[in-house]
């Protein structure tokens, strides 16, 4: 099947950002699908293929194989609309006033009111690069100042750029004004290609800041990134976003790396980058923090055969989740590198699945058979899935589908919402 003009072309700018992969028309079915007020993705999807072959590894213990029917969730679902927006990459909560606020991949930060995205509290339109993967792609509030927001995006060279902004104190249930001026640069990233650049960026429980970063792009991360621990490309980061004399940020002296005398495990025999909390990865596409457990959740998109599920434990970092010598439970090349972890969950593309989109573990009520399980979904076929927590983190479908998911997000009472590129943002409900 090939696809209608504007729905390739969002497919183009989007897709990538989750994955540069394939998904075979042939030998294909439709995902499981059931009536909802959003389009299903068509069977047969086909995305352009930088693949490298990579042979069959061992499985996870929540693993499930290509062409398994997934069982369903527990309840049933719908999906109720909460608005639209312009390409949206992310909802965000201010936690001291419930307000939400959209993100969209030109560049803008709106609120999201009765239904609506309206005029932007900052735009970075002029400042960002949106070629290709590119973006304005994650922002964040201070957990404890009411007056600070951190966003991520990739500037006009690429870059990937981590910046905080000052806002004004709102009165309850009015916007935010971001003063445009008051930007203040952490981190500037910069990357061979204008692909993998991860985007997300979220607080943990200590108050240290979490970053995810691509590999910088390419086929089979060609400077093997992930694997060197002297560049923070392929990588989960972790700074406190505080000044520390002259340097934008400070290192948290849990960091696995902290240390001065910190191991030299890079590949070039370079210093380790203190800033590292994970590494490994080839594009870790919206991490969450487990809001009882602290645990870190690191989904990562694969090159060409596996999609893979992380978790970090509160408290446990430096883990490598082997990327490029593994595509989540499979080899790619070389061998296992010493102490691999191995994902909580991977999957393979089949039925129509070609990239995982990360979520959280559901930690609401209005949804109480799926508290403690863990949501996500896949772009490509657009289900909306869960990891059963009783059953080795198996899959599990919701039954449910919603055209390019780009992200979830979590409302300040913890009710999962959901958004695809095409523009709608829902809520996930009960039937």
């Amino acid at each position: 099947m090939r696809f209608p003009g504007r729905v390739l072309l969002l497919l183009v700018i989007f897709l990538a950002v989750l994955a540069t992969t394939m998904v075979a028309s042939s030998g294909r079915t439709s995902a499981q699908t059931s009536s909802t007020a959003f389009a299903a993705v068509p069977s047969g999807s086909s995305v352009p293929d930088d693949s490298i072959p990579a042979g069959k590894g061992r499985t996870a213990p929540g693993s499930q194989e290509s062409g398994t029917t997934l069982p369903s969730a527990p309840g049933t679902y719908r999906l109720a609309s909460m608005g639209r927006a312009d390409q949206p990459l992310a909802v965000v909560i201010r936690s001291f006033d419930s307000m939400a606020y959209v993100v969209e991949k030109t560049g803008r930060v709106r609120p999201l009111r009765n239904g609506k995205a309206e005029a932007p509290v900052l735009d970075l339109s002029p400042v960002v690069s949106t070629t290709n993967e590119q973006g304005l792609l994650g922002l964040v509030f201070h957990p404890t100042d009411p007056t600070r927001l951190f966003v991520d995006y990739t500037d006009r060279r690429g870059a990937v750029t981590v910046s905080e902004f000052t806002t004004n104190k709102p009165l309850a249930g009015q916007p935010i004004a971001v003063d445009g001026g008051s930007q203040r640069v952490l981190l500037k990233i910069a990357k061979p290609l204008n692909e993998h650049n991860a985007g997300t960026i979220v607080f943990d429980r200590t108050g240290a800041l979490l970053i995810g970063i691509g590999d910088g792009g390419g086929s089979g991360d060609p400077g093997n990134n992930a694997q060197r621990t002297d560049v923070l490309l392929g990588k989960v980061l972790r700074i406190l976003p505080d000044p520390r004399g002259t340097k934008p940020y400070g290192i948290p002296t849990d960091n696995p790396f902290a240390a001065a005398a910190a191991p030299v495990l890079g590949s070039n025999r370079k210093p380790t980058r203190p800033e590292i909390f994970a590494f490994g990865l080839r594009n870790p596409w919206r991490l969450s923090v487990d809001r009882a457990t602290g645990d870190v959740w690191v989904p990562d998109v694969g090159q060409s055969k596996v999609e893979e599920i992380n978790r970090v434990p509160k408290g446990i970092g430096g883990q490598n989740f082997g990327w490029r010598n593994r595509e989540g439970t499979s080899p790619y090349t070389g061998g296992r590198p010493p102490k691999a972890v191995e994902p909580v969950h991977a999957y393979a593309h089949a039925d129509g699945r070609c990239a995982v989109v990360g979520g959280f573990v559901y930690r609401g009520k209005a949804l109480p058979a799926l508290v403690g399980w863990y949501l996500f979904a896949d772009v490509c076929s657009g289900e909306l899935m869960a990891l059963d927590p009783r059953n080795s983190w198996r899959a599990t479908s919701l039954g449910i589908t919603l055209s390019y998911p780009t992200a979830f997000a979590e409302t300040a009472d913890g009710e999962p919402l959901i958004m695809s590129f095409e523009g709608p943002i829902a809520r996930l409900t009960t039937r």
